[in-house]
């Protein structure tokens, strides 16, 4: 047991557990055959270990992973971003031009939300079966039909049709993007790059809100489509060109974050046994022997290439749902997606709570409000990024350096003070008719809490349960969204009965509720990841890139 994490009898070598820093060691290298990193990671073991097909994401050059990361988290703040919380500043414009209350208003979204929810387990199929890139390329041209479809919206319910078109472009950039980085990054680089999608997603997602505001009041609501039309044309020739698939058939003996008991090396390696690593005689697979050179630029601009799954379609359908009967993902699920419905929530609450008395804010100065979880965010998302993967490696090297995926929770410890003075003070100062610079603070610190809740989620869930990190991340999507089309119907009428005070601290009570029911996966999510891999209950038993 290590810090209170059990221990299991179940497996020699439990998938997510794995050698990281082998310098803890006595500084002998348990093997050479092992690939490590370079520079200041020279000791830290890559895992997955990389093969020799250069088409490998594993092994592009790392500017050509950036580069490939920057664009897909620029579509994130183009379609999570602008697209979800485009029409929160302009809530009272739109109520009078369409003769509708704030309920029907918030619906512009909760439309949208549903058809991203509806969409989400489709495109967990397709991204399993053929790859990410086709994921990609569809919902870039929904994201750019729906925003062309809003623009020129004479009715309400033609902006609604728009409104769920637009949500067909989202569900992607909300979910699969958190298993690209697993295809794209090792272990030990990950928590940076999740931290950073989560900034993207929670913190300068809010930009468009502050720009929104005075794009109403100066240009008109249609320009906030306008805008974001152009910004998504350049995005979709972009991925066309350059947004490669990151999916990979790599051999299983590669895997050693997702391999058991079968791999006898990896069992002598955890065991730090480096003679029976040396002369298993394990055969290696022929892409170690023969160097396989990449695909040339105009074959990587195909859409569909190989198939990633021999699965049936049907069984990959419910493997999302299927999925919930392991706790681990039960846990995620509900930490991801009801801390990012607070967020939907509070964004839509801001333009009922600040147009009326005391505040009577006009959407311009409502819109700017949004600076304060975008500095807040920042901040987080610095924090987050600077500190996980040390945390996590650092943990490694005093576990004789041996890796749990446990080790990522700390970051909870920080997203739930953030959490419960943010959300808590947000509420009282509200109420009171506070300065909204300090009620802006108090948005900021909420968000800040969680960068760390989602650096944590991501990194946890990718570390210990890689080969369905994508399902997982799709039900979180689809219950986040359905859950706030939910609180579509009441949110506002429920702010307006309760107050935002006790509205609020309701809500930091949740999140103290999600705090301490993450505490057994601590203790006993070691367990559960060998328990479910032993019964076969992970629905995917082979080790998938």
């Amino acid at each position: 047991m290590v810090w209170g994490i059990l221990e299991t009898q179940q497996l020699e070598h439990v998938p997510g557990t794995f050698l990281l820093e082998d310098d803890a060691l006595g500084g002998t290298s348990v093997s050479s055959a092992l690939k490590r990193g370079t520079g200041r990671n020279a000791h830290t073991i890559l895992v997955p270990q990389p093969s020799n097909d250069e088409n490998e994401p594993l092994r592009w050059p790392i500017y050509q992973r950036e580069l490939l990361l920057l664009l897909l988290l620029y579509c994130v703040i183009l379609c999570v971003g602008a697209i979800g919380p485009l029409l929160s500043a302009s809530a009272l414009v739109l109520a009078k031009q369409f003769g509708i209350d704030f309920t029907q208003v918030t619906l512009l979204t909760g439309y949208q939300l549903v058809a991203v929810g509806a969409v989400g387990v489709f495109i967990s199929v397709v991204s399993h079966k053929y790859g990410k890139r086709p994921g990609f390329i569809f919902s870039i041209v929904c994201a750019f039909v729906g925003t062309l479809w809003g623009g020129l919206a004479k009715s309400y319910g033609s902006l609604v049709g728009a409104r769920v078109v637009q949500g067909l472009g989202v569900a992607v950039w909300e979910s699969v993007i958190y298993a690209v980085v697993g295809d794209l990054y090792y272990v030990h680089e990950r928590g940076s790059r999740i931290a950073l999608l989560g900034f993207c997603i929670s913190a300068i997602a809010n930009l468009p809100g502050v720009l929104s505001g005075l794009i109403t009041d100066k240009l008109g609501w249609r320009w906030m489509f306008w805008m974001l039309l152009i910004f998504l044309g350049i995005a979709l020739v972009l991925i066309l060109l350059f947004g490669w698939e990151t999916a990979f058939n790599r051999a299983d003996i590669y895997n050693t974050d997702t391999t058991s008991a079968t791999d006898v090396n990896l069992i002598n390696i955890i065991k730090g046994d480096a003679s029976h690593v040396e002369n298993s005689g394990s055969e290696k697979p022929s892409a170690e022997r023969e160097l396989i050179t990449r695909k040339p630029f105009i074959k990587r601009l195909g859409v569909f290439g190989e198939t990633y799954s021999p699965d049936n379609v049907f069984f990959m359908i419910l493997r999302p749902f299927a999925i919930l009967v392991n706790p681990a993902v039960v846990w995620a699920t509900l930490l991801f997606s009801i801390n990012i419905a607070w967020l939907v929530v509070m964004n839509f609450v801001s333009s009922q709570l600040f147009s009326s008395p005391p505040y009577l804010l006009n959407p311009t100065h409502i819109g700017y409000m949004n600076a304060g979880p975008i500095i807040g965010g920042t901040i987080g998302a610095i924090i987050a990024g600077m500190i996980s993967d040390p945390i996590a490696t650092a943990l490694a090297k005093r576990n004789h350096g041996v890796y749990e995926p446990e080790f990522r929770l700390l970051l909870l410890i920080p997203m739930v003070i953030c959490q419960c003075v943010g959300l808590f003070l947000f509420g009282v100062y509200t109420e009171r008719g506070a300065s909204p610079a300090l009620i802006c603070v108090f948005w900021g610190i909420a968000v800040m809490g969680f960068q760390f809740m989602s650096t944590c989620v991501g990194t946890y869930m990718i570390d210990g349960y890689r080969t369905i990190s994508v399902e997982v991340f799709i039900i979180g999507m689809v219950t986040k969204n359905f859950t706030f089309f939910g609180l579509s119907y009441g949110v506002n009428d429920w702010v307006a009965a309760w107050g935002p005070k006790r509205m609020f601290y309701l809500v930091g009570g949740v999140e103290i509720a999600l705090f301490v029911g993450s505490i057994p996966i601590w203790i006993f999510g070691k367990k559960l990841r060998a328990f479910f891999h032993t019964k076969h209950l992970s629905l995917d038993s082979r080790s998938r890139g």
